[in-house]
């Protein structure tokens, strides 16, 4: 079973990182990429971790969304995001700032205590009913 979207006859033209040890020279700033909120990483790490493990349309989760590192790599590389974090007016940023079309089918936000367990099984629900996908 094929898990991403590389092609393995040329993964040497490839700009994977396949090394076990990523040296990355700057942040990537570009697009979406503000570098606001304290404690994210830079983008060239998810974007490494979901073009090496997802394909196209395959759904990412993330609990600790922040300033949306992730999910703008989601939308850059057409993966599908959840996406919750605990600081609600980190989300109202995210949602009035980076012009994302929350409408469609694609990426859902919410916020939420990853510890309470019941919110968290409730609101993952609900997105994905949203986004039209299956607990697996």
């Amino acid at each position: 079973m094929k898990f991403n979207d590389l092609d393995l006859n040329n993964w040497k033209s490839c700009d994977i990182n396949t090394d076990s040890l990523w040296l990355i020279a700057s942040r990537d700033k570009s697009g979406k990429h503000r570098n606001i909120y304290h404690g994210n990483f830079i983008p060239q790490i998810p974007n490494q971790l979901i073009r090496r493990y997802t394909k196209k349309d395959d759904l990412i989760i993330d609990p600790f969304l922040g300033s949306g590192t992730t999910l703008y790599e989601c939308e850059k590389l057409n993966r599908k995001c959840i996406g919750f974090d605990i600081n609600e007016s980190i989300l109202e940023f995210v949602l009035d700032n980076f012009g994302i079309n929350f409408d469609n089918k694609r990426y859902f936000l919410g916020n939420c205590d990853n510890t309470d367990i019941k919110k968290v099984d409730e609101l993952l629900e609900n997105a994905l009913n949203k986004l039209e996908s299956k607990k697996s």
